[in-house]
């Protein structure tokens, strides 16, 4: 039973990864608004852990220089 609930939790994870980068930059925004509002205890401090384990669009390539 373990591994068809990690199996439908990781299907379940997809599908949102899928839904987020069919966001348009706008979109994208609204959905982070939305949940900057909706929960502002919690989510402010997720987003700096979330935002600083990825690297920036533009730091990839200056790297490559």
């Amino acid at each position: 039973m373990a591994d068809s609930e990690t199996d439908t939790r990781e299907a379940t994870a997809e599908l949102r990864i899928t839904r987020v980068q069919a966001l348009s930059n706008h979109d994208l925004v609204a959905v982070v608004t939305y949940l900057l509002a909706r929960h502002p205890d919690t989510f402010p401090p997720m987003l700096d852990d979330a935002l600083s384990s990825v690297s920036p669009k533009g730091a990839a390539k200056q790297a490559d220089s």
